[in-house]
């Protein structure tokens, strides 16, 4: 019995031995400290867990600890401007031979604190960029352009909705009151595009969701990623993508209210809340939420809007991250359809003008969750999984137009059509990838390998139904409205004629899956790359719930940029990207019902761009140009037709250019003085087209020239000091009108165009203590202007002369 208990013991103590031995053995710890450009930090603290004095990093970023350490070790940064890390260094994370090299990011926190004791949290510079992870870094180092504006900005200027800021994004103009955005030279709304939010493909733009913009009261900023961006997130439009970056939960405890008043009775309230939920700051969150109630500028058309948006990080353990946001949002009013053109003449109705009932109305609801999960395997190892579900429901009764004159071409009374529309759309998308960053002293790579998956589909219980005549005395009459005695009373519905039941919604259910993978690439510290590589697969459904119809496309797309580092100051960059945007499968198996003699094909695309990135004073003035080069081929165009059965005609054109120079400027001269500005020229030609006459136009709704200039500058030492003045213009130059306005004495079509126009803003701002109030004029000089719009019968003007005021405290 003693024998066997002797030999148990001695084999487990043979077993023990090797993890005695590793636990005993010891490891010098030494490495270096660079910040996210490679360059290296100086005088940075070391510390670790055991005991040992902190060293300090070298003049070549170097550190060493003399006392050799047992595995595992806690080994904590800090320094100055930075945001610190800390690690556990064992066999995984840690290489006796090579040490260890560690990035820091620059402390954006720390440096807008700073700056928020000048400029009383007024910074438009924003140096850099996080898109769901698929890049991230400083701006100038992403060989492509991105125009963003923050949160200060948008607060400056009273900017309620994310359609209020698009101008001051370069290259970018409104073409309507919807979420309908142009994007150098190409438009991205309803099925030609969608709106990201924090790098996930959102609910937002695409599908019936595309006739509201979203709310600004929990973005932190809004950018635009130009060009084709497929090899990243798939079917995106060629033009750009727009990102949404939420309002993140804070550290420290923190909170604002903001009440504002003016014009066309509007009346606004918001909130902002954040910090931490625990001691030990491992649970934090944010709350933001607003409310609206304007009569708008629009007759027939108040509107309602509330939103509540909290979000949550969890930190539960050392390299564990865990971030949720949630969002919902309602609006009760009128869908703006904006207004005909009477006898086509820009300006013979007042802009309140309107083809809206009292009886109508634009109900909506949306529901948005994400989460996001970010753990670090090892120093140089990260899993990133995220998730966002958006659902989208809508009631709406509306009157508009059917896009035609009943007596043209005197074009005084509209043809019309009633909708009577209740659904539901639900989009899903989820990503996943490892990003592995491999440091080196002369090479450097931070290697990105993911999986997407997004799909979209409306629900099986939407109905919509559609009235273009009515029975008054037994008889079907159409229904029209005459502009020149116009008539608003509360309609029988019992009385209307409806068309037979009609399929809703129009866009295919669609399921798209994209494997990629991309390298950013860094040589010494002067030259990086990057190159990327997306397989998308796509799949699609026709509406119809009897004898579905199924459809696939494939596409490889590839990236490749680079970025040179001339000076401290300026950075040459230059890339080369493909698009591609498929189509759904009832443009291929049904497409008669689109007017199309053959199925529709995917579209695709290619941009290359170059150009140079700066900094002034300090880099605290960003200033980039930007030349690019954009070929698109089988774009889709809606025609503004409506088909017998209640379906829109599309066509398809054969080539479509746009190519110009971009400047876009923003940040500060001094700390007191703030600017955003920016500059397009964009030439745009359809070089083949269905329709002759259509080769040679410019492409619908795409300025030749645009512009806008904001400036604000804050008094801070004088006896004037907290006040503020900012001011602004906006010029558009004519953009053609998306369809055909009638055809020549030959047969060939004619197009409209929508006039140019300048607008100038100005503000007043008063700082005291934790006060800020703010007066906003908008439209000073009362300019009668339009958006854009499809043509005669639909125009969207903007608004008159307004004014907003507003007060608000922070604590």
């Amino acid at each position: 019995m003693n024998t066997t208990r002797k030999a148990l013991c001695i084999n487990g103590i043979m077993l023990l031995l090797p993890f005695a031995l590793s636990a005993q053995e010891t490891h010098s710890i030494f490495g270096t400290i660079l910040n996210q450009d490679g360059k290296v930090i100086s005088n940075a603290t070391v510390t670790m867990n055991t005991g040992a004095s902190p060293v300090h990093t070298t003049s070549e970023g170097h550190f060493k600890f003399e006392a050799p350490v047992q595995y595992p070790a806690q080994l904590m940064i800090s320094a100055k401007g930075y945001s610190g890390s800390h690690m556990t260094l064992d066999s995984l994370s840690y290489n006796d031979k090579n040490g260890i090299i560690i990035r820091l990011a620059e402390n954006q926190t720390d440096i807008q604190e700073v700056l928020i004791t000048a400029r009383r949290n007024n910074s438009y510079l924003t140096n850099t960029l996080e898109l769901g992870g698929k890049f991230s870094g400083n701006l100038k180092d992403l060989p492509q352009s991105v125009s963003i504006v923050s949160s200060e900005f948008m607060e400056d200027k009273q900017a309620y909705t994310t359609r209020e800021v698009a101008q001051d994004l370069a290259g970018v103009t409104t073409a309507s009151s919807y979420d309908d955005l142009i994007i150098r030279g190409f438009k991205s709304g309803y099925e030609t595009g969608i709106r990201l939010v924090n790098g996930l493909r959102s609910g937002y733009s695409y599908g019936n969701s595309y006739y509201r913009s979203p709310l600004t009261i929990n973005l932190e900023s809004v950018s635009v990623l130009k060009g084709p961006g497929a090899s990243l997130f798939g079917d995106i439009t060629p033009g750009g993508t727009i990102n949404m970056v939420t309002k993140k939960p804070l550290e420290k405890q923190k909170g604002s209210v903001n009440f504002s008043v003016g014009s066309f009775q509007t009346l606004r309230t918001s909130i902002d809340l954040g910090g931490p939920l625990d001691k030990e700051k491992k649970i934090l969150y944010r709350l933001n939420a607003g409310y609206e109630d304007s009569k708008t500028f629009r007759n027939v058309n108040q509107q309602k809007n509330f939103m509540i948006a909290p979000s949550f990080t969890f930190k539960p353990l050392d390299g564990t991250q865990v971030d949720i946001d949630l969002v919902y949002d309602q609006f009760h009013g009128y869908l703006d359809r904006g207004m005909g053109l009477r006898n086509n003449d820009f300006y013979a109705l007042p802009r309140s003008f309107t083809l809206s009932q009292p009886s109508d109305f634009y109900n909506t609801k949306t529901w948005s969750f994400s989460a996001r999960l970010n753990q670090r395997l090892t120093h140089n190892l990260s899993l990133n999984a995220s998730y966002m579900k958006s659902v989208y429901q809508e009631d709406v009764n509306e009157h508009r137009t059917l896009n035609s004159y009943a007596d043209a071409p005197l074009n005084t009374i509209m043809n019309m059509r009633f909708f009577d529309r209740h659904g539901k759309d639900y989009t899903d998308n989820s990503v996943v990838y490892l990003k592995w960053d491999l440091p080196g002293k002369t090479l450097q790579h931070h290697l990105i390998a993911g999986l997407d998956y997004a799909q979209y589909q409306g629900d099986s219980n939407n109905q919509q139904r559609e009235a273009r005549q009515q029975k008054i005395d037994g008889k079907n009459v159409p229904l029209t409205f005459d502009l020149n005695n116009p008539t608003y009373t509360t309609h029988d519905l019992s009385n209307y004629v409806w068309l037979p039941q009609g399929n809703y919604p129009f866009l295919s259910p669609y399921k798209t899956t994209g494997i990629y993978i991309q390298d950013q690439i860094s040589f010494a510290e002067r030259l990086k790359l990057i190159a990327g590589l997306r397989h998308e697969h796509y799949y699609s459904e026709t509406v119809s719930s009897a004898n579905r119809y199924q459809a696939t496309q494939n596409a490889w797309l590839p990236r490749i940029g680079v970025t040179y580092q001339i000076s401290n100051q300026i950075n040459y960059f230059a890339s080369y990207s493909q698009g591609f945007a498929p189509v759904g499968a009832n443009f291929i198996e049904n497409y008669k019902d689109y007017g199309a003699e053959k199925p529709f094909t995917a579209e695709h695309s290619f941009q290359i761009e170059t150009g140079l990135k700066t900094g002034f004073f300090k880099n605290q003035l960003q200033m980039d140009l930007s030349l690019f080069h954009i070929e698109r081929r089988n774009m889709l165009i809606a025609t503004g037709e409506i088909s017998t059965t209640g379906f829109p005609v599309y066509r398809q054109s054969g080539k479509a250019l746009s190519k110009g120079v971009e400047l876009d400027i923003r940040g500060q001269l001094t700390k007191e003085f703030q600017i955003m500005g920016n500059y397009t020229y964009n030439q745009t030609e359809v070089k083949s087209s269905s329709i002759a006459s259509e080769t040679g136009q410019s492409l619908p709704g795409a300025p030749e020239n645009m512009a806008s200039m904001w400036l604000k500058y804050v008094f801070s030492k004088t006896a004037l000091k907290g006040l503020g003045l900012g001011a602004g213009v906006y010029y558009v130059d004519s953009r053609r009108m998306d369809n055909s306005i009638g055809k020549d004495s030959g047969g060939n079509a004619l197009w409209g165009y929508w006039p140019s126009y300048t607008t100038v803003n100005a503000a007043v701002y008063y700082h005291i203590g934790k006060m800020k109030m703010a007066v906003n004029v908008n439209n000073v000089f009362d300019t009668y202007y339009f958006l854009g719009g499809f043509d005669y019968t639909r125009g969207f003007p903007g608004a008159p002369r307004n004014v907003m005021v507003s007060a608000g405290y922070s604590f």
